[in-house]
């Protein structure tokens, strides 16, 4: 089952995601997530305080615990430096009317491919407040493992929706009002800008940036002025300087 689980048409049909290592499955019982079952390396859980602890509590909050060997162990998993612990969890399943109806700011990411980087703009929205993320078609799977890894427990905690239309999407949002801002470079310079009390950010492709028709249909556009030579920014870099720098604007 854990195995089957590392391809992508398994995960989606069984609406299930395997975490690897002692910090996801910590984050995960910590955030009350649907953990289903968590699987220990029996020699690695010996004298390990650490793993110890999370055994007991996972226990105690009656998820299925089971035990293997090292060898077997380490098949499970993709990971190459096996910390002694992975599990099984639910993709949740969230309520997207009450997302959007929330008092958070919303990220909209167009093609975002790499998933390093969506893992990182998962954790710079949760430390932000956003209040949900939309993921268009055509962008990196959200669940894919690197991003699970590189959200460091975030993707159990911000609402976020996969294989979203952005063009209606936008609709609903000004329907709601709530402002949506595209990251564009020819856009307004970001310490100009000023958003509304709801607002959304928009961001493009690593590559090719935000699709024009979807970008047109934004209230605004701003960037984020760079040095003469410099014409491009890390998609989750960027996303982190927007957010904070419009946080500190709505807190001031």
């Amino acid at each position: 089952k854990i195995l089957a689980l590392r391809r992508k048409k398994v995960r989606d049909a069984e609406r299930r995601f395997v975490i690897e290592g002692i910090r996801l499955a910590e984050e995960a019982i910590r955030s009350e997530a649907p953990v289903e079952q968590l699987v220990f390396c029996r020699e690695m859980v010996e004298g390990d305080e650490r793993l110890t602890r999370l055994r007991e509590e996972a226990t105690r909050r009656e998820i299925l615990v089971q035990e293997t060997d090292r060898r077997a162990f380490r098949h499970m998993g993709e990971s190459q430096t096996p910390e002694g612990v992975l599990g099984v969890v639910q993709m949740q399943a969230w309520d997207r009317s009450q997302v959007l109806d929330s008092a958070g700011a919303f990220v909209l990411l167009d093609r975002i491919r790499d998933p390093g980087n969506l893992g990182l703009i998962l954790r710079t929205a949760e430390a932000a407040g956003v209040g949900g993320i939309f993921i268009s078609i055509g962008s990196v799977e959200l669940h894919n493992p690197k991003v699970v890894r590189a959200s460091r427990g975030s993707i159990f905690r911000v609402p976020a929706f996969r294989n979203q239309d952005l063009s209606p999407l936008l609709g609903e949002l000004r329907n709601r009002s709530i402002q949506a801002l595209s990251a564009h470079v020819e856009g307004a310079p970001y310490h100009r800008v000023k958003p509304d009390e709801r607002f959304a950010i928009i961001l493009g492709n690593e590559t090719f940036g935000i699709d024009p028709p979807l970008a047109a249909q934004a209230d605004a556009s701003v960037t984020i002025p760079m040095v003469e030579g410099v014409d491009s920014l890390n998609v989750a870099v960027a996303a982190g300087i927007l957010l904070f720098r419009f946080l500190e604007q709505r807190l001031s």
